[in-house]
């Protein structure tokens, strides 16, 4: 467990760090760029996601869960995602003149063929970080992605404030990419590339191809807000339901990809060494909802004075969202380790069908709950409706390969929701007695109650046994003996 810790250590901190490097980024973005424009580039990039995931084809979970790791399977893999890059740079080239037309706004051209330098990029880093990823070298990788994350924010901003709009950010992932690319060189992650070649193709195809088809539907029903909000109503729509999902995001998508970029090659060590999996699963539930649910319920609490704090107020619109999209993801916390589990111990395939059976019906309902009322805080709701949906039914596919406890599940999870109720009842009565009608709180306040409620979690944490808390004492100590 001590390498684990280590390497969740070094990946908090490089989520801290990238967080708080993205938040000042969205601070000084929301100011230099307009809602139009963000929207432009939100609606590239979820075009382009979808290419990118069959790009990565599940290559790096092949290299790191191999129980014996040669040079043909490095080798293949290379060769496998160079063909996949350069065709898919070439596609996305050719179709940028329809995805304009079809938005009907010629810049979308400009910005799609920008963001698509990435993909003869990526295939050297995808495979050169996978490699690091399954050594658990985690020290090597903070540095290398704050770095990255650095040269991409500098670019986008310094791009932004001369005037160059939306293609500022596209530019600013091109420039990231180059730095993670340097650093991995020089971290010697490209010395262990092996020379291009296909002599596992088979193998690789048949662990990745259902993965793969299976993350295409999720990348589609996970941008479907992004794609049908800018066709049915407009740019601006886009920025505006974005900047709602992306408070939720902070958790559900940076916090949540940190602990899964550490679960994961730590759930696949103990499945090879035949560890308890589902004990595992249950500590790291236990301690992700600890967090993510006062985290959850914060944000909902105060989300105009978050959205003030970040973006200023001509984002005020995104407010009323913000409590529905913490609600979805404070229950998709109880199911969002479960593909993770089962990946580690080798069912990609039942992952692959339940993504493939779920994620086109949740496409389906929000497309068509923002096709009838065509308003945002429907489709938030929907958005809502099919995270409840998700938990029972991701479930129910963990069953058939990997029983669950649920009885330690909810003795872990009813201790955190006394916790999250500590920390968050006395500043949510308080700031209703406090908050102006249809106004923020004034920021000293607003930063009071922010600081109560720590307070208040670490002394719950305490106060209720919890395990966590043994865990943050035994961090603290060690930083003080170093």
């Amino acid at each position: 467990m001590g390498s684990v810790r280590r390497s969740l250590g070094f990946a908090f901190l490089e989520r801290y760090l990238l967080t708080g490097l993205q938040l000042l980024s969205f601070v000084l973005l929301a100011r230099l760029l307009t809602p139009q424009q963000i929207g432009l580039y939100s609606v590239s990039m979820a075009l382009i996601s979808i290419a990118q995931v069959v790009r990565d084809f599940g290559l790096a979970n092949y290299l790191i869960q191999r129980k014996t790791l040669e040079r043909e399977d490095i080798g293949s893999a290379l060769g496998l995602s160079l063909l996949l890059g350069g065709g898919l740079f070439a596609l996305v080239n050719a179709l940028a003149p329809w995805v304009a037309q079809f938005y009907r706004d010629e810049s979308l051209a400009g910005i799609v063929r920008i963001i698509s330098l990435n993909f003869l990029i990526l295939p050297f880093n995808a495979i050169s970080i996978a490699l690091l990823r399954r050594e658990m070298r985690f020290d090597v990788l903070m540095r290398i992605n704050v770095a990255a994350a650095v040269v991409g924010t500098s670019t986008t901003l310094a791009l932004a404030a001369l005037g160059h709009g939306a293609p500022s950010l596209a530019w600013g992932d091109i420039a990231g990419s180059v730095a993670m690319a340097i650093g991995a060189s020089l971290a010697g992650a490209w010395g262990r590339l092996a020379w291009p070649q296909l002599r596992r193709w088979r193998e690789i195809v048949g662990f990745g191809g259902p993965v793969t088809a299976a993350n295409v539907v999720t990348s589609v029903s996970m941008d479907i807000n992004d794609l049908a909000v800018g066709k049915l109503l407009d740019f601006s729509q886009v920025a505006i339901a974005s900047r709602a999902q992306g408070l939720m995001n902070l958790f559900a998508r940076d916090i949540m990809g940190t602990v899964r970029s550490v679960a994961y090659p730590a759930f696949s060590k103990a499945h090879r060494e035949g560890g308890a999996l589902e004990d595992r699963h249950v500590q790291s539930l236990a301690a992700v909802s600890a967090v993510a649910w006062p985290f959850y319920g914060f944000i909902a609490l105060f989300a105009l004075e978050v959205l003030r704090l970040m973006f200023g107020p001509q984002w005020d619109a995104s407010a009323p969202l913000v409590p529905i999209y913490c609600a979805a993801g404070a229950v998709s916390v109880l199911n969002s380790l479960v593909p993770t589990v089962m990946l580690a111990a080798g069912h990609a395939r039942r992952v692959a069908l339940a993504d493939l059976v779920i994620q086109p019906v949740k496409a389906l309902v929000l497309v068509g709950v923002l096709w009838w009322w065509r308003a945002l805080e429907p489709l938030a709701l929907g958005f809502l409706a099919m995270a409840i949906v998700a938990v029972p039914y991701f479930y129910a596919f963990k069953q058939r390969c990997l029983p669950s406890d649920f009885a330690g599940m909810a003795r872990a999870l009813s201790r955190n929701a006394v916790l999250a109720l500590l920390c968050l009842a006395p500043v949510g009565v308080a700031a209703s007695w406090l908050r102006p009608p249809g106004e923020a709180l004034a920021l000293p306040v607003w930063l009071g109650c922010a600081a109560t409620t720590v307070a208040l979690w670490l002394a719950g944490l305490r106060l209720l046994g919890h395990p966590l808390y043994g865990e943050l004492l035994a961090l603290l100590r060690r930083r003080v003996a170093s």
